[in-house]
């Protein structure tokens, strides 16, 4: 096998372990968008009896994804920190 036919494949696994990190990226994002969603949803929403959220419902759902929002922040953060030591942010140094 030549160098040349050998940086195709070698491109060619590249761009197929690609696809597959795409893949489970937006399965994993999908399935914490549904947790989040019924968790939320199940925590704050109490009446049936309007089509539209009261007030505290909105408020409570608002409150309930902004908290997940900000942990899902920290938690990449962290992993980003751990994945990459040598990074230059001291902010999750123990």
């Amino acid at each position: 096998m030549d160098a040349a036919a050998a940086g195709d494949e070698e491109l060619q696994d590249q761009a197929r372990m690609e696809a597959i990190t795409d893949r489970l990226q937006t399965r994993d994002a999908m399935r914490l968008y549904n947790w989040v969603s019924q968790r939320c949803f199940s925590d704050c929403v109490v009446s049936f009896y309007r089509r539209a959220l009261g007030k505290r419902e909105e408020e409570c759902v608002r409150s309930c994804v902004r908290k997940y929002l900000l942990l899902s922040t920290a938690s990449a953060g962290r992993f980003a920190h751990l994945a990459d030591p040598s990074s230059s942010s001291s902010a999750f140094d123990d």
